[in-house]
């Protein structure tokens, strides 16, 4: 574990404050949700994923679309990329997601590029790709987002799909 040589102290309602420097290091945003975590005499916090349990599912929704449509498919949270096709796991899985996503995230609303333009995928890695990227939200929360890829036009029928994938994975959860 790392010392940052910060200390804060607890208020009388038991509160403590993260310091600035470290949320902005973690990309914590306001209103986020912790987990806490105790290890004998450590409390931990953890950014909290809700689709930390369905590992298995999301894998399954993606590499069935990459079958189906041929496509390229990610499914993320709100940090990073968790699941995707058998094939791009390896460059992409886990990895912090890229500004145009953060966008999705942050308007709630799907985006369409059927004009080869840049797509940040990841953290500093554009592409030169179409894509059709569609939020996830449940309960009025944004959970994160399902993308598809092609060097092709998005047609209706990937849009369709990865808007079921979506819908999916948001009724699960709820």
């Amino acid at each position: 574990m790392k010392s940052t040589g910060i200390t804060r102290r607890i208020d009388d309602l038991g509160r403590i404050v993260i310091p600035k420097e470290i949320r902005k290091n973690l990309k914590i945003k306001e209103n986020e949700i912790l987990e806490i975590f105790i290890d004998n005499e450590e409390i931990i916090l953890k950014k909290f994923s809700s689709f930390s349990d369905m590992e298995k599912i999301l894998f399954n929704f993606a590499e069935t679309l990459y079958k189906m449509t041929g496509n390229n498919i990610f499914i993320t949270d709100r940090d990073k990329i968790i699941a995707c096709n058998e094939s791009k796991k390896v460059n992409y899985l886990n990895k912090q997601i890229g500004e145009t996503i953060n966008y999705v995230i942050e308007s709630r609303m799907p985006i369409i590029s059927n004009d080869l333009d840049k797509l940040e995928l990841k953290e500093s890695e554009e592409l030169n790709i179409n894509y059709y990227i569609v939020p996830i939200i449940t309960n009025s929360d944004i959970l994160g987002v399902v993308i598809i890829t092609s060097n092709n036009k998005i047609d209706e029928e990937d849009k369709l799909s990865i808007n079921i994938v979506s819908k999916l994975i948001s009724n699960y959860i709820e």
